[in-house]
């Protein structure tokens, strides 16, 4: 199973611990934006190779996991992800982000958007079961 997970980047460890669970369940990550996290993009170009990266990222992957709380791109993100037809997760530690409210999304509603709630291992064994 090819992964994308998208975030902010206040949440890189947590991104990469997921990550290292469904790896080591054999599972492929399309593209690691956490790689990067301690540079500062302050130029046109860099910015643009983010972009493609993370954009083939989600293109290629067969799951596009969201954890929250979001950052800035992420939006874009699930939106890409929901526009290419991917089996999208919602993910929160608790269900913050599923109730009517201020910090929800008519998006996070649509059908194919699966809401799972729990720490980080148990979000990865909840998609380990799941597919």
């Amino acid at each position: 199973m090819k992964f994308y997970i998208a975030s902010g980047l206040q949440n890189y460890e947590q991104v990469r611990s997921l990550a290292k669970l469904l790896k080591n369940s054999g599972w492929t990550h399309t593209y690691d934006w956490t790689r990067h996290v301690s540079e500062k993009a302050s130029d046109t170009e860099t910015l643009r190779h983010i972009g493609e990266q993370e954009y083939n990222g989600v293109r290629q992957a067969d799951v596009v996991i969201i954890l929250t709380p979001r950052g800035r791109g992420t939006h874009t993100e699930f939106g890409m992800a929901i526009a290419l037809n991917k089996i999208i997760y919602l993910c929160h530690e608790d269900d913050t982000y599923f109730k009517c409210d201020d910090n929800t999304s008519a998006f996070y509603w649509l059908p194919e958007v699966k809401h799972l709630i729990g720490n980080t291992e148990s979000i990865a064994a909840q998609l380990l079961r799941l597919q």
